[in-house]
């Protein structure tokens, strides 16, 4: 629904003159349904069974807008509140537009975008992901990935001949201001980050690299160490399939200090996924993915193991309404459990070590609509 003014006049977050050239978009998801949660790490937690709030995708009210500048430049920005319809509550911690919040200008260069956002790394893989990072099926409630980055500056160049670039930067992705003199206090203290995603599109291929790094600025513990990530990424659409698949390492100097991860007891990882989406007549489409991580325990001893397979089923009720059924079913070896760095499945974008409250076994039955 677009609406000259309107999305700004609700929000109230600029005078009306100022915007009279503006084209402004309210736009939005709703995800709701059923989630039964079971097979806990622990044995003394019993099942969960729950309605619950964006399980294939987050639920969002959004306000964009674009604004032609002439001579082929547009200015833009994006602002995306993340909601929990269960509750009326706001998402992402409560912070108001915590899902994106940008300011961009593009033209015939590119793209250039300032403020909260997703790193080039996590689209490329999420993008590749059957499941699209949602749902109990999602790739990454066993592949470590990072979600979202404060203080970004993020690029993303022209496509030629199928090629292109997307690119971020950040002096601090670890959800706060930059710090006095960039070094935040603490064990990790400022995130200082970068990601550059080459890819290439072209028909039914597609496949991108993404290559990573963090670096702890803090007065603490992990202060000037690293972790580098390599992934590749890419998919093939036959018609009657579409495959994907995911192959990514994790290299940490000491541990893997990164906040997304929450693998701290852990530090080198190896990962990877193979999915398949399959329509079923006009409507319907099968999704499953295998997903698999090794990771070096810092302490020592065995390497703590992680895997996942996922089915699922939607069901296209129009262009913006969609029913789906998810399993999924998680596996952690004994050095996985012992050591912290066991995988259990969470909520849509909350995944790996960081989410899931330990459950190994879901089910997930929703309804989701777009506007």
């Amino acid at each position: 629904m677009q609406k000259n003014l309107i999305a700004l006049a609700l929000a109230g977050l600029a005078a009306l003159p100022a915007l009279a050239q503006s084209n402004v978009t309210i736009y939005g998801l709703v995800d709701m349904g059923y989630k039964w949660s079971g097979d806990n790490i622990e044995d003394r937690v019993s099942s969960r069974s729950a309605l619950d709030s964006g399980m294939s995708a987050g639920s969002r009210l959004g306000f964009k807008g674009t604004e032609d500048l002439g001579n082929g430049f547009k200015a833009g920005f994006v602002l995306e509140q993340g909601i929990n319809l269960d509750s009326g509550t706001a998402g992402q911690g409560g912070r108001l537009f915590g899902r994106q919040s940008y300011v961009s200008l593009s033209g015939g260069f590119g793209t250039v975008a300032l403020g909260r956002q997703y790193p080039a790394g996590y689209l490329l893989t999420a993008t590749v992901d059957p499941f699209g990072s949602g749902t109990a099926g999602q790739y990454n409630s066993v592949y470590l990935t990072e979600y979202r980055w404060d203080n970004a500056v993020t690029y993303v160049s022209p496509t030629l001949g199928g090629f292109s670039v997307s690119a971020a930067y950040t002096q601090n992705a670890n959800y706060a201001d930059e710090s006095p003199n960039n070094r935040g206090e603490g064990d990790v203290g400022d995130v200082r980050a970068w990601s550059i995603v080459p890819q290439y599109s072209n028909g039914p291929i597609f496949v991108g690299i993404n290559l990573q790094e963090m670096r702890a600025k803090s007065t603490g513990l992990h202060d000037g160490e690293t972790v580098r990530v390599y992934d590749l990424a890419g998919s093939y659409d036959f018609g009657v399939a579409k495959l994907a698949a995911s192959y990514g390492v994790r290299r940490a100097s000491t541990v893997d200090f990164s906040p997304d991860s929450a693998a701290l007891s852990g530090k080198d990882s190896k990962q990877w996924f193979l999915g398949l989406t399959v329509p079923v007549g006009a409507a319907g489409t099968v999704r499953a993915s295998y997903v698999q991580r090794q990771t070096e325990v810092a302490a020592g001893g065995a390497d703590a193991k992680a895997s996942q397979w996922a089915l699922g089923y939607e069901h296209a009720l129009s262009k913006r309404t969609a029913l789906y059924a998810v399993y999924a079913d998680i596996t952690n070896n004994n050095a996985a459990k012992d050591s912290g760095l066991y995988a259990s499945i969470g909520d849509a974008m909350t995944g790996g070590v960081a989410g899931g409250d330990g459950y190994q076994r879901a089910v997930n039955v929703g309804l989701r609509h777009s506007f």
